[in-house]
């Protein structure tokens, strides 16, 4: 059996267990706000990273062509360097026309040769002849 106190003892605890807690207090928007920078995640961080990053990218991607456009325009407005364009791209498109019809022989001597031989030796009594 229990004694007396243990009893008084037993009975307060059960009491004191059906006794309404009072709420906790509400935290202030301050401690709020240190709670969520304390809290440091690793996945908002790396997010803020990569953001970041992506948005230096960017920047020197604008940057890069804000810098060629300036470029193209002082050109165009160089009539030397509007010349020379014009010229580079009539020289472009010659040496594409004799790319497209160069079948790999040329005429020496009104005879049709290859353009590459494996050897600049004619006879059989060169040392690498056949090579």
């Amino acid at each position: 059996m229990f004694t007396k106190e243990e009893r008084d003892r037993m009975r307060q605890e059960l009491l004191a267990s059906f006794r309404p807690q009072p709420p906790p207090p509400k935290p202030t928007p301050s401690a709020i706000s240190e709670e969520r920078w304390q809290e440091k995640d690793d996945v908002t961080v790396q997010q803020l990273v990569a953001s970041t990053e992506a948005g230096a990218k960017m920047a020197q991607k604008w940057r890069d062509r804000r810098q060629q456009e300036a470029k193209e325009i002082a050109e165009l407005n160089d009539p030397r360097a509007r010349y020379q364009a014009e010229l580079d791209r009539w020289w472009q498109a010659k040496r594409d026309l004799e790319t497209a019809l160069d079948d790999g022989y040329v005429n020496v001597g009104g005879f049709r040769e290859p353009r590459y031989k494996t050897t600049c030796h004619r006879g059989p009594g060169d040392p690498d002849w056949g090579l």
